[in-house]
């Protein structure tokens, strides 16, 4: 179940006795954990009817008490089990948790609160949960879904923003990236900046670009570009942005070595004559990403990429194996990608 159905099943009035949140979109599960607590009880209530259960500190005896303990003027009782992948890692654990879960009445609502994400979804546990209708995961919004939320966490605000400029916004915030761990929380705090920043009701291009804080995928993707270009001052300007960023060195290198091992990619798949479509599906990146790296590949070569994958693995051995300064070695591989060959 997504997001938005177990939202109509809760304004229809259909809850079911047990619930796992899980999924990569944190933002949208607490909205939910506060929703479904909401639709049982005021917040002075919330004292007698809702009880949080520690998984990692507590048993399912605990879980049993407060689950079995009866509502006090309310429809039903709330327990939220909390890092539940303690007690479900525990074949016999897990095995007693879900004959007890087959159990619960009505006046019971238990919600496995898996907000970390480490429930395995092959167990016996969340296959029955997911089986009848009681898994809801939380995914990345998309498309209109995601327009649509940044449009209205605007409005909040009193600011609105060009659709193209919006687009502009979620694409500068690498929200949609796999490899950067963007979350709507993320999106708001940026949205609050930019509005506080902005005197006027729209936020425009100018703004966005004077405000936003490159996230550490965009600023690789300049730091290629300035490398294409042979253009040492630029990739030693932006490696510094992305070092004041406070990422690790070894985090940053393996970043680099992924893009240049994707253009490798793209540049050996053009020449077989693959067709764009065709090398996006075996590179497994993002259409936003594809571009990007479609726009560098053909500047670059099989030679000269060859060669710069070859210097990142030499400056990753110098970092494993040297007590050298991190910084200086990665100045040093610059000095060395910018040379062009």
């Amino acid at each position: 179940m997504k997001y938005d159905e177990f939202i109509d099943s809760i304004k229809k009035g259909i809850i079911n006795p047990v619930y796992v949140f899980t999924g990569e979109e944190t933002y949208l599960l607490d909205l939910a954990v506060e929703n479904l607590i909401q639709a049982f009880m005021t917040s002075d209530q919330r004292t007698i009817n809702l009880s949080n259960i520690e998984g990692k500190t507590s048993g399912l005896d605990d879980l049993k008490a407060s689950c079995e303990t009866l509502p006090f003027m309310s429809q039903r009782r709330v327990t939220i089990l909390r890092s539940p992948e303690a007690l479900i890692d525990k074949e016999t654990d897990s095995d007693n948790l879900l004959n007890y879960i087959k159990s619960l009445g009505d006046h019971q609502l238990l919600l496995i609160n898996d907000r970390n994400g480490k429930i395995k979804k092959n167990t016996k546990l969340y296959r029955h949960l997911n089986k009848i209708g009681s898994a809801v995961i939380f995914d990345k919004l998309k498309g209109k879904d995601l327009t649509d939320w940044v449009r209205s966490r605007l409005s909040g605000r009193g600011k609105e923003m060009s659709y193209t400029d919006m687009n502009y916004f979620i694409q500068q915030s690498s929200y949609s990236s796999r490899n950067i761990t963007t979350t709507l929380y993320d999106l708001d705090n940026e949205i609050k900046k930019l509005s506080d920043y902005t005197a006027g009701k729209t936020i425009d291009r100018t703004t966005l670009d004077s405000v936003l804080i490159k996230p550490l995928d965009k600023n690789i993707f300049d730091f290629l570009g300035a490398v294409g270009s042979n253009d040492s001052d630029r990739a030693m300007e932006v490696f510094n942005d992305i070092y004041l960023m406070n990422e690790p060195i070894p985090r940053i290198l393996y970043m680099i070595s992924r893009q240049f091992r994707l253009l490798l990619g793209y540049v050996v798949y053009k020449e077989k004559g693959y067709a764009s479509g065709e090398i996006q599906e075996k590179l497994k990146i993002k259409p936003y990403e594809f571009g990007k790296i479609a726009v560098q590949g053909n500047q670059m070569n099989q030679k000269r990429l060859r060669g710069i994958l070859e210097d990142i693995l030499q400056t990753d051995k110098n970092l494993k194996t040297l007590s050298s300064d991190q910084r200086l070695e990665m100045e040093i591989l610059i000095i060395k990608l910018t040379k062009g060959k």
